[in-house]
């Protein structure tokens, strides 16, 4: 059973979602493991990595945790992946998250525009976004940009009329549920143990706070979250894909509480905590809240917006790549994931 329990952080909604069937939690060990770039890292766990029910011949099945369509095609080709076993219901759930949120992810904004320029991307996402249903719209996705009308009085003989225009939205609990399954089969990793075929998940709770589109990836949350969790130590640091995947997560000093962070498809970031409660919130109090801006406030409508900020690339610092891995890396002369367990 997962308790979902909403918390009110300063201009942040989180929900806390909390895990009572299993005893089993996290245990450390003072190694740094070092995974290959192009080959795949296999689990034979005997328990489904998301759930933890027992697995048999009629229930088990084997899970590409990083999705092979969830990426534009061909791009984990040659690089690595993380393959366990998962209950034939939660790798049914997963598919069903991936299918739609990696359609969106890959879709550019209101005016054409990407945030890279791989060509062969470009094709897959509109191929895409013909072929999978928003799971918010029924539409096609690419059929689902949204449009928001608003009219109201400013006063006597004074209207005031609103269009804007939305590029497809992702629901966000269906992000944030996937980017808790992700978490749980990379936290899963982490602690397996090959001789007894078994992985652990974290105690306490899954605290998202964030989800933004690479346009707004600068804006003072996404600062601030960089900022207070970029000396704590670094847990695990996984790009793959051509970079269309990347995670990392960092553990609080003195706290059973991990930052995380998570980047879809070079266009979505979501970043939040998992372990205990209350040094997430500490963090998210430090943050700046976003600015926030009324453009109307009548009787029965209102309009108000937050403007996106762009983040270059010298102060993008959350996937940056630690000190002890770039000394490894030249000393292997390879592409790798690595973590910390």
């Amino acid at each position: 059973m997962v308790e979902t329990v909403a918390i009110d952080f300063p201009d942040i909604q989180i929900h806390t979602r909390s895990f009572h069937e299993f005893g089993n939690s996290y245990f450390m060990r003072p190694t740094r493991r070092i995974y290959p770039a192009n080959r795949a890292v296999v689990l034979k766990n005997a328990r489904c990595a998301y759930c933890g029910i027992a697995l048999t011949d009629s229930n088990r099945t084997r899970d590409h945790v990083i999705g092979r369509r969830f990426v534009p095609k061909g791009k984990l080709n040659g690089q690595w992946n993380l393959i366990l076993n998962a209950c034939r219901s939660c790798n049914n759930d997963k598919s069903d998250l991936e299918n739609d949120i990696a359609a969106i992810t890959l879709a550019p904004d209101p005016t054409g525009r990407y945030s890279h320029d791989d060509m062969a991307a470009i094709q897959e996402a509109r191929r895409r976004a013909a072929n999978s249903i928003s799971r918010r719209t029924k539409k096609p996705v690419q059929d689902s940009r949204e449009t928001l009308n608003i009219g109201g009085s400013l006063g006597p003989g004074v209207t005031v009329n609103f269009s804007m225009v939305a590029p497809p939205q992702i629901d966000e609990a269906r992000a944030f549920e996937l980017a808790r399954l992700h978490l749980v089969a990379f936290f899963f990793m982490q602690t397996y143990s090959a001789e007894t075929c078994e992985g652990r998940w974290w105690l306490h709770g899954f605290h998202p706070v964030l989800m933004t589109r690479w346009e707004d990836w600068g804006n003072p949350v996404m600062r601030g979250f960089m900022r207070e969790v970029e000396d704590w130590d670094n847990r695990l640091h996984a790009v793959t894909a051509d970079g269309f995947f990347k995670l990392m997560t960092r553990r609080h000093p003195s706290a059973d509480c991990w930052a995380w962070a998570i980047e879809w498809n070079r266009s979505h970031r979501l970043i939040g905590f998992f372990g205990e409660r209350e040094p997430a919130q500490e963090v998210v109090n430090r943050c700046p809240p976003r600015k926030r801006i009324t453009v109307f406030e009548g009787p029965s409508q209102s309009l108000h917006y937050s403007p996106e900020t762009a983040l270059s690339e010298d102060d993008d610092t959350l996937f940056k790549v630690p000190a002890e891995v770039e000394e490894a890396e030249k000393a292997l002369a390879n592409n790798f994931t690595y973590r910390f367990a």
